[in-house]
């Protein structure tokens, strides 16, 4: 889905996307061969802790992804996670009614990311409530 960043000001970059440590790793493999940017995990990611484990959330700059440059154009785009690949749903049942194209999207391209928020995302990050930083 390509997005008018114009209409959104990258809204979906402003929530902070939680990753297990194996998508951690994937990501940063893919970034470095597609774009050719090493990922150190400590500059670019913070632990959290959930009831369920321990996770990594992207870091958050003045609110808003450590990804995005100074156009607000995400400078790993072709390699970003699948949570934000999936925005603006949320959650299996919910979309970010916030996100300018969240009613703009035809029904049944809601339907197919929702279907893929149920089988991609990580069961326990899905079962989470809050998450703390660590």
């Amino acid at each position: 889905m390509d997005c008018d960043i114009e209409k959104c000001k990258s809204h979906c970059c402003h929530n902070c996307a939680v990753l297990t440590e194996g998508e951690v790793s994937i990501l940063i493999s893919n970034v470095r061969k597609k774009y050719l940017i090493v990922l150190e995990p400590r500059k670019y990611f913070k632990k959290v802790k959930g009831e369920l484990g321990t996770y990594y959330a992207i870091k958050m700059i003045k609110g808003q992804c450590i990804f995005l440059d100074k156009q607000n154009r995400c400078r790993i785009y072709m390699c970003r996670p699948t949570l934000c690949e999936l925005y603006p749903v949320i959650d299996i049942d919910k979309v970010d009614e916030r996100c300018p194209m969240a009613n703009m999207l035809p029904m049944e391209m809601l339907s197919g990311l929702k279907r893929r928020y149920a089988q991609e995302i990580d069961v326990n990050i899905k079962a989470e409530q809050t998450f703390l930083f660590v």
